[in-house]
């Protein structure tokens, strides 16, 4: 709904892990090493180099249970490489993509580690 910012500030997550994720019903949540963490009902997407091996979504939740290759796997990056997808990249090869799926409702709340909170 509010898209991703392209100046989106998520520096503290890089050199950080995954240590965290937790599935709901209707959400997925990511809890980073840093302190900060990403929850959302949105679709998001695992890779592995250009193919897709996961997918979350709030009708189905995980497609497979390679998400867990993502916990305690570094970060190396992360971009927004247009305003509907939040991209983080692991020293693994995976890519973690968030996506922004919804004209209608929020999709992601991203916490911050001193409390901050950032609706897309």
């Amino acid at each position: 709904m509010y898209r991703f910012s392209e100046d989106l500030d998520l520096q503290e997550i890089v050199g950080s892990e995954i240590q965290q994720i937790c599935v709901g019903r209707y959400d997925v949540q990511f809890h980073f090493h840093s302190g900060t963490s990403i929850g959302g009902q949105a679709d998001v997407t695992l890779l592995d180099g250009a193919e897709e091996i996961g997918r979350w979504t709030e009708d189905a939740n995980w497609s497979t249970l390679a998400f867990q290759k993502l916990l305690n796997i570094t970060i190396t990056n992360y971009s927004v490489p247009h305003d509907r997808v939040l991209r983080i990249e692991f020293d693994n090869g995976l890519v973690l993509e968030l996506h922004d799926s919804s004209d209608q409702y929020e999709s992601f709340l991203i916490t911050k580690p001193d409390g901050a909170m950032i609706v897309v």
